[in-house]
């Protein structure tokens, strides 16, 4: 006890700090190797004769069918996007206050040479295919769409700019590397009834006047039996519905995995080379960090004595 007596209170402090350090360089470089060992061992599935469950996909970036997905600040067409837009303070310690932003969740396709599959973007880590950065004198209304010639005229002329506006993209037509939890819907006529009857229902309960239909009592609340009676109407409707067209396709998705959630969702512009190598010199830096702060923390206890 009397050489721990060595210490003031800031030597605690610092080697409290350097071994807090020291623990989260090892967990990062342990995983940031775990993932290059994943994606380097992973297969490369093809869509049509793809297994359920975790794997690897290589194709191209394409749009589903309905509206075109372009970015909020420059317009330009893409499948995914993410964009920031901060705000010069003049007399802040941060000096940049973010004020918007926002991410994509629109689905879209992944195609190679044997078929499509959607994917669902939410919560992806996402290796860009372009990322800027430029410059403005106004807030942009992200509804409103910059020109090329605007992206262009900010990057360059950025001096006394109050406004920073950064977008990442995903392009269309873009090579694309997506590892994430596959799943194949569709085909299962019941499950489709199921989810049409529930879209049905949420659309009622936003009409005020036609749930207003199935308040037979007339005391302003809808019960469980009358309730009960929108969902049988709801589950007639959709039936009727799915009965005038043609028996769905089976649809493939690749999405987050939801069971084993520690599992990477990944979609990259750069090949799992690319990524396994970057992931691999992360994790040799943060091991080299880590060697730094055990050595300071064992100088900075022989220096005590």
């Amino acid at each position: 006890m009397q050489e721990l007596a060595h210490f003031s209170g800031g030597d605690w402090f610092l080697i409290t700090a350097l071994f807090v350090g020291a623990v989260i360089c090892l967990l990062a470089a342990l995983r940031m190797f775990h993932r290059a060992r994943l994606i380097e061992d992973m297969p490369t599935s093809k869509i049509r004769s793809c297994t359920q469950g975790y794997v690897e996909l290589h194709g191209t970036a394409k749009w589903m069918e309905g509206p075109d997905i372009h970015a909020p600040l420059s317009g330009q067409p893409c499948v995914w996007y993410s964009f920031s837009v901060d705000e010069y303070v003049a007399h802040s310690k941060q000096k940049w206050r973010h004020i918007d932003g926002g991410v994509s969740d629109h689905l879209f396709l992944l195609e190679d040479d044997t078929g499509t599959c959607v994917i669902d973007p939410e919560d992806a880590e996402v290796t860009p295919s372009s990322s800027n950065t430029w410059y403005g004198s106004k807030r942009i209304n992200p509804s409103a769409h910059m020109s090329p010639l605007d992206v262009l005229g900010g990057a360059i002329f950025q001096s006394g700019e109050k406004y920073r506006y950064t977008e990442r993209r995903l392009d269309q037509y873009e090579y694309l590397y997506a590892i994430g939890e596959y799943s194949s819907m569709g085909t299962g006529v019941e499950e489709n009834l199921k989810d049409a009857a529930s879209a049905h229902l949420r659309e009622l309960k936003r009409d005020k006047e036609k749930l207003a239909e199935y308040d037979k009592n007339n005391d302003g609340q809808i019960n469980q039996e009358e309730w009960e009676n929108a969902r049988a109407d709801a589950k007639k409707i959709v039936l009727e519905q799915q009965l005038s067209r043609p028996l769905p396709k089976r649809m493939h998705v690749l999405k987050k995995p939801q069971t084993k959630k520690y599992q990477p969702f990944l979609l990259s512009s750069k090949s799992e080379i690319h990524i396994s190598r970057n992931n691999r010199l992360f994790s040799v830096g943060l091991a080299f960090l880590f060697v730094v702060f055990v050595v300071s923390i064992f100088l900075k206890t022989i220096g005590a004595y």
